[in-house]
């Protein structure tokens, strides 16, 4: 029987996945960049720096969706740490932009970006990606039940807690932090390098950012993305990655950035293999605390250039 909506409910796992077939068609090493098209044929000003292009190949339609392109920069050869903190920053504030406009539509917003071929980025133009979607994906979904749950127990913000908690212990596992956020690789760690990035003060999603804090992100954003790229002396740059935006409009939930680092080592990339992919039982083969130390002079080496 076909589907009449892309979204098929796994009755065992009880969880949704996306079924889009007109996918496998889309560009893929094209030398037509369709994000430049939107300057040069006039979808946008001639002078514009930052924008959204609606997905070509949405894997997501309204009601149960809607997909876009977020473009960093019109510079197609720029990549996002060659941007200035001022740039980044006009993304941070089109991120804001883009939220309040889908959290109106939808409970869940994905606010995304696939850095490097290795992981399946096909177009170079420095840009990310969002989904506004019907339903709560499910690492949301288990991450709102820990917060319902923790309230219900009277324990407050589970990722207060966790900040807290991880932060205290002589700052073991902090990379990075500024006035507004802290950047720190927790001992649960499923990639090697993968780094959390949480706003100092408790705030849900992005709606309610000031403009300081929107700033902030984008300058400890930048400030760890170079820091990949500065590990065993550049060894590993240019550092493939996965980065998620986690947020959602209940006072109760904890906005956070995950960054999760693909490779390793020099040479050598972090696969999911059949125990975490099949299993979800993830393996982490490095120590998290010398990891953190290797970023963290990483951050310092790029930070004092």
């Amino acid at each position: 029987m076909e589907q009449q909506t892309p979204l098929v409910w796994n009755p065992l796992l009880r969880q949704y996945l996306v079924n889009a077939p007109h996918r496998m068609s889309r560009r893929e090493g094209t030398t037509a960049c369709p994000f430049c098209a939107d300057l040069s044929e006039g979808r946008v000003k001639s002078d514009e720096q930052v924008w959204l292009h609606p997905n070509d190949f949405p894997p997501l339609l309204p009601p149960v969706g809607e997909a876009y392109v977020v473009i960093y920069h019109r510079d197609h050869q720029r990549i996002f740490t060659q941007l200035t903190i001022e740039e980044v920053t006009r993304v941070t504030h089109l991120w804001r932009d883009l939220y309040q406009d889908l959290s109106t539509r939808y409970p869940a917003v994905m606010i995304f970006e696939n850095s490097g071929e290795a992981i399946g980025q096909t177009q170079h133009h420095p840009h990310g990606q969002a989904f506004g979607l019907a339903v709560l994906p499910p690492t949301l979904e288990r991450e709102m039940e820990t917060v319902q749950l923790e309230s219900q127990a009277g324990r407050g913000c589970p990722f207060c807690r966790v900040r807290a908690e991880v932060l205290d212990v002589d700052g073991v596992y902090e990379v990075g932090a500024n006035s507004n956020w802290q950047a720190f690789l927790p001992p649960y760690v499923r990639y090697p390098y993968e780094t959390h990035i949480y706003p100092r003060r408790h705030i849900a999603d992005l709606a309610g950012m000031h403009d300081d804090e929107l700033r902030d992100l984008a300058e400890i954003l930048l400030r760890v993305a170079r820091g990949y790229n500065a590990l065993f002396d550049g060894a590993m740059a240019p550092m493939p990655y996965l980065l998620g935006l986690h947020q959602l409009a209940d006072e109760r939930f904890h906005f956070h950035v995950e960054i999760l680092a693909i490779g390793r080592a020099p040479g050598k990339l972090k696969f999911a293999a059949s125990s975490e992919s099949v299993w979800g039982m993830w393996t982490n083969d490095s120590s998290p605390i010398q990891k953190v130390q290797e970023l963290r002079a990483a951050i310092q080496q790029v930070t004092e250039k």
